[in-house]
């Protein structure tokens, strides 16, 4: 004759994968915290303080480099093109290339990712993605995307594909894909 013994279940707090979930929570938490006010810095690495540099600005200029949390941002040039002979932007549109550079000032490594991170946006509100275009494709080595070892740079070209009359063209670096302020440079 069999007897059935009760299941006892554990608690769900005894639960190896609900400790996982919640140090996981507590991590991405964690690292969109603080720091987020991006800020001008000189070629040192510090601050600089002026009157047309307030903790309202909203959007900064082609060439100053930014601090956002362990990162210094610059886009150092843009261009617009029309393609080459192998390859050019759908009818009615044009390619945006971005040339930036991305300082790691922290003593570990921190992973950048275009899809993720970086955006054109027009006067409209639209906002495009990173889009396949001629100096991204003769630059093969120069990738913004993967790790940037710490306390040190990355410098390459990413491409944009928008219409040929947006206007207001903006660049737009996330500091991280779950958070950790924004950055918005004028490409004029």
């Amino acid at each position: 004759m069999e007897t059935n013994t009760p299941v006892v279940k554990k608690p769900f707090y005894k639960k190896k994968w609900v400790w996982a979930v919640g140090i996981i929570l507590l991590l991405i938490i964690g690292s969109s915290g603080s720091d987020t006010n991006p800020q001008v810095v000189d070629s040192t690495g510090s601050s600089s303080e002026s009157t047309s540099q307030t903790e309202e600005q909203t959007s900064y200029k082609v060439g100053e480099s930014i601090k956002l949390k362990k990162s210094v941002i610059t886009v150092n040039e843009f261009t617009f093109s029309q393609g080459g002979q192998f390859s050019k932007p759908t009818e009615g549109n044009k390619w945006v290339e971005v040339n930036l550079t991305i300082e790691n000032t922290d003593s570990t490594q921190q992973f950048v990712t275009t899809l993720g991170q970086m955006f054109v946006r027009d006067a409209e509100g639209n906002s495009y993605q990173v889009a396949v275009t001629e100096k991204t494709m003769s630059n093969p080595n120069n990738r913004l995307d993967g790790a940037v070892i710490a306390n040190s740079k990355r410098t390459g070209w990413v491409g944009f594909e928008v219409p040929k009359d947006a206007t207001g063209l903006q660049f737009q670096y996330n500091g991280s894909m779950w958070g950790g302020g924004t950055i918005l440079v004028n490409l004029e």
